[in-house]
């Protein structure tokens, strides 16, 4: 046998045993978790890391999670001193988080119980049904991040394998449904030792963990290799597109995401020069979301087979201007960055490869995780807080028409089953349906989205964080605009349109509609 097949059958075990680490410890932070938002919904990432932040594997979670996550682990591992047994905790989206639910833990793997200098690093992201703020859910929009929730810098949570008292009463002061936040917190933990465990069986001593090591730096050299090889078998050309995000910039005129994709060679340039500054309503997107958005783009561009890792951003230069709301500063408000805006970045990333490579890009989805949240009034029935995102139409493409009322981009979360959401919630579905006609025509017609009306038996708090409320997803090479999404609260058998970014009381008997945007249309028809 040669050399390499040898190395080629090494890359592809290699791979199979990092991700099969990541893709273990989410089930076990599944199973143990108590929220319905991590165990049912799997709103949660993990991914594995060599010593020095680069991330080697990861399972198939959340994009939004997976892209962002090496600038927590690089920030966890320049700011503290970590050492065999300990525990980091951040979501300072300022210090490589994306919005302040998703509180990533991050633990260092040693050579030996006396190490200095970590050999590997795991990590687990989850979104925290609520992390406090001005409102049940911490999703609401708001004018600074101070109203979002409690931020989190890189700290040290767990100390020799043993929790810091300090750390968790003052995170807990700060949080609504603290025995859920801290069973939730335990089960990322207790992937992290699990996800150690693995690591340290499949390499059996300390010179097998660092042989182990040098494998997972050559499968990114790999994925690297095969991303430009991606890249070069794609015309050369150069093409700009812009979207807006549907609110006022500080001069009042309405935001917008501008991208420019310069395609020579191996390399691929994408510019967000002319990308509007800061916005309000929570709608301003941390670097490190923008950098997720590029990734899954770049992802989407190789063949199925290729390894997911940080080797797949070596030939791209991106570039996004500082302070613009694609690469937020403190205290800009960012709970709908990591949701909706990562969505719209995606779209004009669409629009301009649909303009280099037509005959292979789809049009845009639905561009929204259609966010809702609700809690308890002040002295009404006590309840858990419940975060959800909703599916919508994807986009049609040049080989067939869109899905229907499917997570797609950013987002790959499951729904939570109805039977789960009305016995611990004070609610009752009373339907869940396709949408129809709300795909945009054309040659491929856009997929549906979804409409979700829910009853409320309890005065309630609701809060929704949406967009592509005014203007609908786009259609491309003449295909036809997707139906916008609408929200409409039902009170005595009268119905009221909710803005897209809202916060309502609702009392009981009050139905909340939600309708999510359909995909655009490909092609004329």
């Amino acid at each position: 046998m040669s050399r390499t097949t040898i190395d080629a059958v090494d890359l592809a075990l290699t791979r199979d045993l990092l991700e099969s680490v990541a893709d273990e410890m989410a089930a076990v932070c599944m199973r143990t978790a108590v929220s319905p938002n991590i165990k049912e919904r799997r709103d949660l990432s993990a991914a594995v890391f060599d010593g020095d932040g680069l991330m080697i594997a990861h399972a198939a979670h959340i994009p939004v999670h997976l892209g962002a996550m090496p600038l927590s682990v690089r920030a966890a591992l320049d700011t503290l001193t970590l050492r065999p047994g300990d525990v980091a905790l951040l979501n300072d989206p300022f210090a490589g988080g994306t919005h302040l639910p998703d509180i990533t833990a991050v633990m260092p793997i040693f050579a030996s119980p006396r190490g200095r200098v970590p050999v590997f690093v795991v990590a687990v992201r989850a979104h925290h049904a609520d992390v406090g703020g001005a409102v049940p859910g911490s999703m609401a929009p708001q004018d600074d991040i101070y109203a979002e929730g409690v931020r989190i810098p890189p700290v040290r949570w767990v100390r020799g394998g043993v929790q810091d008292p300090d750390v968790t009463r003052l995170l807990l002061a700060n949080m609504r449904d603290p025995d859920q936040r801290l069973a939730d917190l335990a089960a990322q933990a207790g992937a992290l030792a699990l996800g150690g465990r693995r690591l340290e069986q499949m390499a059996g001593d300390a010179a097998g963990l660092r042989r182990l090591a040098r494998r997972g730096r050559a499968l990114v050299d790999y994925a690297a290799r095969i991303a430009a090889g991606a890249l070069a078998a794609l015309p050369a050309g150069d093409a700009r597109a812009d979207a807006s995000l549907e609110v006022p910039d500080a001069r009042g005129t309405t935001a917008r995401i501008a991208v420019r994709l310069t395609k020579k060679g191996r390399r691929l340039r994408v510019d967000f020069e002319g990308t509007s500054g800061p916005v309000g309503g929570g709608l301003n997107a941390p670097e490190a979301v923008t950098r997720s958005a590029v990734y899954y783009f770049v992802r989407c561009l190789c063949p199925d087979e290729t390894p997911t890792n940080d080797g797949l951003l070596r030939h791209v230069d991106l570039r996004v201007p500082s302070g613009s709301l694609l690469a937020a500063r403190s205290p800009a408000p960012v709970a709908g960055g990591n949701v909706e805006t990562s969505q719209r970045i995606v779209d004009v990333l669409w629009l301009a490869a649909a303009k280099l490579w037509p005959d292979r890009m789809p049009a845009p989805g639905c561009g929204t995780m259609s966010n809702w949240t609700f809690g308890p009034v002040p002295g009404g029935p006590v309840f858990p807080t419940y975060y959800e995102t909703l599916p919508g139409g994807a986009g049609a493409g040049p080989d067939g028409p869109g899905h229907h009322a499917i997570q797609q981009h950013m987002t790959n979360t499951d729904s939570t089953p109805t039977e789960v959401f009305e016995a611990q919630w004070p609610v009752r579905v009373e339907r869940m349906a396709l949408r129809r006609r709300s795909g945009g025509p054309g040659r491929r017609r856009g997929g549906q989205g979804l409409v979700r009306e829910i009853r409320f038996l309890a005065p309630a708090i609701v809060s929704c964080l949406m967009t592509r409320h005014d203007e609908p997803p786009p259609g491309v090479a003449g295909g036809q605009a997707g139906t916008p999404g609408r929200l409409t609260l039902i009170s005595g058998g009268r119905g009221k349109r909710l803005t897209a970014r809202s916060s309502v009381r609702v009392e009981p008997g009050d139905v909340l509609r939600i309708e999510t945007p359909g995909g655009g249309g490909h092609g004329r028809a």
